[in-house]
């Protein structure tokens, strides 16, 4: 099959699905507002002088470039199209008029953009209206997407690839209490709950020898790093940054407990790749994060913003070392059963080519 992917060629889950379907003999193009490079994938840049970091109204430049994306995909001529996010590439597609596509829905599409105002709700409902097909990464996000549409989503997960993320990547051999998480530094995937609950067990429990590491970069950076000081917690907090997929899963698998403490999550894409490296997760009772695991089995599930209820299971995992290596356990076996990189593919690219049929 030709595959065109809509989407943003710097992005890791872009990287990921063009770069699986390339390399099972596929002929993949990506059509991306930022220009990069992936590796056996021919991309094609369209110039935009929007900032996707930037205001609603400054990505709404995305939507000018229809007819560079027009020429693109006629010069392509693909069997499947695949527009990915709803409010930039989607809405764009869109508006090229071309038909049959597929639009796969990502997280803050559906839960932010139409939050902001009128305008901004009008456009997700036209681009999910113009759509063909719908594709989302989890059940949770579909029925959020509900509000939007009476459309059908097809439920296609975030896959891992489990030789990657794996208990084989431990190196650790200390005696310290490892906690933390690879997430964003942004307000709602809730690092401050997790200072304020390491703050507790810090003071609590010195014996525990506890220490918290967390990767990632964000809006939220500067204030999250002034709470761990006056929270009296900075000297054992790690600040990470922004680390590959390769250093996440040595961070992942040398840690004793993975917390994903997010008030908001559209699928926990963090929580499988820490189940998938063996290590119990404490998560929010967000739905999205709830289905990308098994509550009870492979993760313990509080209440969002909860940093006390957060800082008592840390201290229960820690003195119930059976129950913390059964969860790890139960995990893996999971996420092997649920979000194998590969089964995920395949029950996409099996989707591609019935579609490519009708």
């Amino acid at each position: 099959m030709k595959i065109c992917f809509l989407s943003n060629a710097q992005n890791y889950h872009t990287i990921k699905w063009a770069t699986w379907f390339s390399s099972h003999g596929h002929e993949v193009s990506v059509i991306s507002f930022v220009d990069a490079k992936i590796s056996g994938v021919r991309v094609y840049y369209v110039g935009n002088s929007a900032n996707p970091e930037g205001s609603d109204a400054n990505k709404i430049a995305y939507l000018t470039h229809r007819k560079k994306i027009k020429e693109y995909i006629e010069q392509i001529n693909p069997d499947i199209i695949n527009a990915h996010y709803a409010t930039s590439y989607g809405t764009a597609m869109a508006l090229t008029g071309i038909h049959p596509y597929i639009l796969s829905v990502w997280g803050s599409d559906i839960y932010d953009f139409p939050n902001h105002g009128f305008l901004q709700k009008l456009i997700l409902k036209y681009s999910l209206k113009k759509a063909d097909y719908l594709f989302s990464t989890s059940k949770a996000m579909a029925s959020e997407g509900g509000k939007y549409t009476k459309k059908h989503f097809e439920i296609t997960p975030f896959g891992v690839d489990m030789d990657l993320f794996s208990p084989a990547k431990r190196t650790r051999h200390d005696d310290k209490f490892v906690i933390g998480t690879v997430k964003s530094l942004s307000p709602k995937y809730g690092i401050d709950t997790l200072l304020k609950a390491a703050a507790l067990v810090y003071k609590e429990h010195p014996e525990y020898n506890l220490e918290v590491r967390i990767a990632g970069k964000g809006p939220a950076e500067k204030e999250l790093k002034g709470l761990a000081k006056q929270l009296g917690i900075d000297n054992i907090v790690c600040w990470l940054g922004f680390i590959s997929q390769e250093d996440a899963a040595r961070e992942w698998a040398n840690m004793d407990i993975g917390v994903v403490s997010s008030s908001s999550e559209s699928f926990g894409v963090s929580a499988v790749e820490c189940q998938a490296c063996g290590i119990p997760v404490i998560i929010t009772d967000v739905p999205g994060l709830k289905e990308a695991t098994k509550p009870g089995k492979t993760s313990v599930v509080i209440p969002r913003n909860d940093y006390y209820a957060l800082a008592k299971k840390i201290v229960e995992l820690h003195d119930d070392y059976n129950k913390k290596v059964l969860l790890g356990k139960q995990a893996r076996k999971f996420v092997m059963e649920e979000y194998e990189l590969n089964k995920c593919f395949e029950k996409i690219n099996f989707i591609f080519q019935k579609m490519q049929k009708i």
